[in-house]
């Protein structure tokens, strides 16, 4: 049995980690109120089951820096008494809160004790945490374990990832090796607030060079590169390459939400459980603005898997009659939530113009996924500056590849196009697929193919400051298996309008000199810039990890030639990732 997934990126600025401290209660914190930013809220806690507020008596910044460092962030900024955030609804779990600032968990500080409180909810506790995270791990891909660790009925611990260690540097990720590797080493990688570790067993062998090697940890370091180790790796092979196994208390997360009138378990009608009228009821969720990013977190929180399609109607899945009124409304998640209640949505005013029944939001779930990653080393290796005149782009000018401004240019003229290739990777578990159907594919006469993602990636020129000065747009022109690893067969050609994506292990690569792989930069200015690709930019495909989408180089332009550099995957360089897994994405903090 495949248990739910516990952690993921926003967990930590929505939900605190899990204390492994048997003497101290296991709590969960998240930060709520309306109209706020991630980062601030009204302090809640999850104990016994239930969700409550913390009392702004005796609250000091040292408890909020405990509240903001257990959320993920680096510390508080300040913190807001009065039900600054909102009055909280339920119990008032903690009052007479004193911390030292030290401590590993809001739970770990001297309390009146859970439950035993004489404030009301305008006394409800906030918190400004800074916006900057704490440096972490990040796992992706985990393994989905047939057994239970702890096989006894009523186990509270579940396994719930194994995998490869890899380690970041210079920009490139890299294995370990798993000579001299110690329990203590695979406690600094889970976590020591995880509970219990063993070394990975039936993990594929890694790619890439070994890192590190003898690799020595305490236990206590806030992270691997912490630890002593060699980089010596002389003699280890891929067969030696570390791997470890995390497993961490089960929450039941799931037991608030359910998938109603589906054709299987792992698709239907999203009915979520809500508090009317101090009962718990049955009721569905408003599917305006429904996409990718919430059928992602509602799959997560169910323990099925990722999500392959959101759908905004769902007349066709009548689910449970009584359960037909809308609870939630106004679901806004960035997809690494750990529950749907964590993502961005309205409060106790639900508003759903269409209702629910025929509009309520569904999912359709699947145990695996794609996971496309752009190789940032061939960007920058093939970046340059063309002329081109406007006359010879004409199939491009069509397919609106350039700026605004040749609609009106001398056909004469030249453009200046700032030229790199792609090279897109599948790293996940199942074939990357265009979502439309072939039938209604897109034919382009000019190129004569045809489009099976209208838009497959976006191309941007961004000031130093954000701002936006060129931009381009890649269709997907066509998916196909360019090359593929060793033992991997092809199975996407477009010749002959043959069936488009990319199969597992196999890359799809834009060269350089095809149409549209560039950017006009016509009407930029000298300066210092920022290249910035985005894979898959609108989620139209369902994928295992979106936070590797993205690519970012610094470039500086002269008005004649340009230089692009330190092109890196993803928002963070420091990650740590698990890879060669079945599964959920999460991040963990530590």
């Amino acid at each position: 049995m495949v248990n739910q997934l516990l952690l993921s990126l926003l967990c930590l600025s929505a939900l605190s980690g899990v204390q492994s401290d048997p003497g101290k209660p296991v709590i969960q914190l998240r930060l709520a109120g309306e109209k706020r930013k991630h980062y601030e809220g009204r302090v809640e806690v999850f104990y016994n089951g239930e969700w409550g507020t913390v009392c702004d008596d005796d609250f000091s910044i040292y408890a909020a820096h405990v509240v903001c460092r257990e959320l993920g962030f680096m510390d508080a900024v300040s913190w807001a008494p009065s039900a600054k955030f909102g009055k909280g609804e339920g119990r008032i779990w903690l009052d007479n809160v004193h911390c030292t600032g030290s401590e590993k968990s809001l739970a770990h500080c001297e309390s009146n004790g859970f439950g035993v409180a004489d404030c009301r909810h305008s006394e409800d506790v906030g918190v400004v945490c800074s916006q900057k995270r704490i440096p972490g791990f990040k796992f992706i891909r985990n393994q989905a374990i047939s057994e239970e660790v702890g096989s006894k009925k009523g186990s509270d611990v579940i396994p719930i990832t194994e995998g490869f260690v890899e380690v970041k540097d210079g920009g490139k990720w890299r294995q370990i090796c798993n000579e001299e590797w110690t329990e203590m080493n695979s406690r600094v990688v889970c976590g020591i607030r995880l509970g219990t570790f063993s070394r990975a067993r039936r993990v594929p062998a890694g790619v890439g060079p070994v890192h590190m090697n003898e690799v020595e940890c305490s236990g206590f370091e806030k992270s691997l590169t912490e630890c002593f180790f060699n980089r010596d790796s002389v003699g280890c092979s891929h067969e030696e390459d570390a791997a470890v196994r995390c497993n961490v208390p089960a929450m039941g997360f799931n037991s608030r939400l359910r998938l109603s009138g589906g054709r299987n378990p792992s698709e239907g009608r999203v009915e979520v459980l809500a508090e009317r009228n101090g009962s718990l009821v049955w009721g569905t969720v408003c599917s305006d603005s429904w996409g990718t990013m919430e059928a992602m977190v509602v799959c997560r929180q169910l323990g099925l898997g990722f999500a392959s399609h959101a759908f905004q109607e769902t007349w066709y899945w009548q689910g449970d009659v009584s359960a037909d009124s809308v609870v939630m409304s106004g679901v806004r998640c960035s997809g690494t939530e750990l529950t749907l209640d964590q993502c961005l949505h309205h409060g106790k005013h639900v508003s759903c113009p269409k209702g629910g029944g025929r509009f309520a939001a569904g999912v359709s779930c699947t145990q695996t996924a794609p996971d496309l990653v752009l190789s940032a080393q061939v960007a920058e290796q093939t970046t340059y500056l063309e002329d081109r005149p406007l006359y010879a782009l004409q199939c491009a000018h069509e397919e609106r590849c350039l700026s605004s401004t040749a609609d009106k240019a001398d056909p004469n003229s030249y453009r200046r196009l700032l030229r790199f290739s792609s090279q897109i990777q599948n790293n996940g578990l199942s074939d990357f697929r265009p979502r439309a159907s072939p039938h209604s594919w897109v034919w382009h006469e000019c190129h004569r193919h045809y489009h099976s993602m209208e838009v497959f990636t976006h191309y941007d020129l961004v000031s130093l400051n954000g701002t936006k000065v060129a931009e381009g747009h890649k269709a997907s022109f066509c998916l196909e298996d360019t090359h593929c690893d060793e033992g991997i067969q092809k199975r996407y050609e477009c010749a002959n309008f043959g069936s488009q994506g990319i199969t597992v292990g196999c890359w799809d690569t834009y060269r350089h000199d095809i149409d549209c792989q560039w950017i006009d930069i016509t009407d930029v200015k000298p300066g210092d810039y920022i290249l910035q690709v985005v894979i898959n930019p609108n989620y139209e495909v369902a994928e295992s990890d979106y936070t590797n989408n993205i690519m970012k180089c610094r470039s500086r332009y002269d008005g004649h030639r340009i230089w692009t550099y330190n092109c890196h995957i993803g928002e963070d360089e420091h990650l740590l990732y698990l890879t060669r897994q079945r599964g959920m994405n999460f991040i963990l903090f530590t």
